[in-house]
């Protein structure tokens, strides 16, 4: 039986499982190395995956990028290789030329995520159950549980809502702020972890990751304000998921900033979804808290996940 060896590859850490160990190291990413040609981090990235996996082992990989996980072909990550076009990366295929003898698997690190929420948190009589990530980037996806499939667009790709645009009250400069894929005025350009910072800067407001929480305990108003932009691209996202599907039983939200914040980002989040805006719109805090799930760090496990999808828990199924 061949060794496993499980990865994460995120755009700030790059997270490697093999038994009972995991290694993070810092990810050879834009974020981490910005300015770097997206063909030489790549590069590196073959060469740190073929030092840590043994030979002949199975390496389960849940990788931080647009990813059509049946032919394992990346179509882009800003996060990971920036915003300038890099054009489709063969992926599985520069991992298997260099290292033919490991069984490479692909997963995209949402997919992996949501199968990690599946197995921990999916209730019997759900159907249809989605999970959200925000964290240095931005991503969602949908199972459907009666049949344990994850439907996918012709080039395997759905949930890549971060780079839709942004819906916000903020200020003109907040809606153009750009994305790390080179758009304007995503999601992601005011919602992930990058982007919580950019906001702040436009809007004049000191902040520091590690002391954000804090400023919120203490009731600083220039704290609830920001926290209050950066969310509301995400209610209104969450808000348009629930309205289109009403099979949508279940949504987990994780990543670094939703974690990070976890009952800040859960009470300003729940506020805003259950505002009354229209006669459509029927979400009570008792509705919102029955759909919703903030995940907590330790919560999901996206290593697990990416394990799960290639033991065949969850399957993408293009239509």
């Amino acid at each position: 039986m061949s060794t496993t060896v499980s990865v994460d590859l995120g755009g700030t850490w790059l997270r490697i499982r093999h038994g009972d160990a995991t290694e993070r190291l810092p990810s050879p990413s834009s974020i981490r190395q910005p300015g770097t040609p997206s063909d030489e981090l790549l590069e590196q990235l073959v060469d740190t995956l073929d030092l840590h996996v043994p030979q002949g082992a199975a390496a389960n990989i849940s990788c931080g990028a647009a990813l059509d996980e049946q032919n394992g072909v990346a179509l882009g990550s800003g996060p990971l290789w920036g915003g300038a076009p890099t054009g489709e990366i063969p992926l599985l295929d520069v991992l298997t030329s260099r290292r033919p003898d490991v069984r490479w698997r692909l997963v995209n690190d949402v997919t992996a995520g949501l199968a990690s929420f599946a197995l921990g948190f999916a209730r019997p009589t759900d159907r249809h159950i989605a999970y959200l990530t925000i964290s240095s980037g931005i991503a969602a996806r949908t199972a459907v549980l009666t049949d344990r499939t994850i439907p996918v667009d012709h080039r395997g790709l759905q949930g890549e809502i971060g780079h839709l645009r942004a819906t916000s009250s903020a200020p003109e400069a907040v809606r153009t702020l750009p994305c790390a894929c080179g758009g304007i005025g995503h999601v992601s350009s005011i919602s992930s972890g990058p982007g919580v910072e950019a906001v702040a800067e436009v809007l004049g407001i000191g902040y520091d990751v590690d002391t954000f929480a804090a400023s919120l305990t203490a009731g600083h108003a220039d704290a609830a304000r920001l926290l209050r932009i950066v969310v509301e691209p995400i209610a209104e996202l969450i808000r348009t998921m629930i309205t289109l599907d009403p099979r949508l039983d279940r949504i987990g939200i994780g990543g670094g900033v939703a974690e990070g914040l976890c009952e800040f980002y859960g009470r300003e989040l729940e506020e805003q979804l259950a505002e009354t805006r229209s006669y459509a719109d029927s979400l009570t805090s008792e509705r919102v808290a029955e759909i919703i799930h903030l995940c907590r760090p330790g919560d999901i496990d996206t290593l697990a996940g990416a394990d799960a999808i290639a033991d065949g828990y969850l399957r993408a199924t293009k239509i």
